[in-house]
């Protein structure tokens, strides 16, 4: 999905809903990506994006949004939390190569 302000776009979210991926139900849905030009950050077009992407989601019975990040991106976490987001039940593992 994304938003355009005069033909440009502005903004952009990339997600969609669980298929039973790592044991996880069809009613969970993902943020993958989202991203707003700086330009234009501040404006409400994340949340924007957010909210026609949940929407959507919601038609399609998702009930619960997951996504990934960076425990010290304290600006994409204020972000999150801003729009309801809070620490979930699952643990990110990780092992370098």
């Amino acid at each position: 999905m994304v938003a355009e302000i005069k033909g440009q776009v502005v903004g952009f979210i990339i997600g969609g809903a669980s298929r039973w991926e790592y044991g996880v139900p069809e009613n969970i849905g993902w943020i993958d990506t989202i991203g707003v030009d700086p330009d234009f950050q501040g404006q409400g077009i994340a949340k924007l994006l957010f909210a026609n992407m949940t929407e959507s989601l919601k038609e399609n019975g998702v009930d619960t949004m997951y996504t990934f990040v960076t425990r010290r991106d304290w600006r994409l976490l204020k972000f999150f939390n801003s729009i309801g987001f809070q620490k979930g039940d699952m643990v990110n593992l990780e092992m370098e190569l």
